[in-house]
């Protein structure tokens, strides 16, 4: 009897977790070091960065977690995007500075006078 009762139960538990699209985020993407990454490395790293945190607020919304798991998936999203952001504005903030000198380097200097 309670095997009759139990298959069906483990048949719809499974029904519920084919709903869900995708699967829970377990591995984070590498975040390069803005003080070296270069361009093409930071835009794969943004792509990557993307999806990991579009499949963790797709999984958030399954619903599949009790209120702990919930909390902490939601913090460790938090933390990658702030981190990421952080070398994100830095790399940013790194290759603005050499596009400032390059532009500084090309300008003509007019109007000094050697004394």
């Amino acid at each position: 009897m309670r095997a009759m009762i139990a298959i069906p139960l483990f048949c719809l538990a499974l029904n519920a977790a084919a709903a869900c699209p995708v699967q829970h985020p377990r591995v984070q993407p590498e975040i390069p070091d803005a003080a070296s990454a270069s361009s093409k490395e930071m835009r794969l790293a943004q792509k990557e960065a993307e999806q990991y945190l579009l499949q963790g607020k797709t999984y958030l919304e399954c619903g599949y977690m009790n209120r702990r798991q919930y909390n902490q998936l939601v913090s460790k999203l938090e933390t990658f995007a702030e981190e990421f952001n952080e070398q994100l504005l830095e790399f940013q903030s790194r290759t603005q500075m050499v596009a400032d000198i390059d532009r500084m380097q090309a300008l003509p200097v007019s109007g000094l006078s050697a004394r």
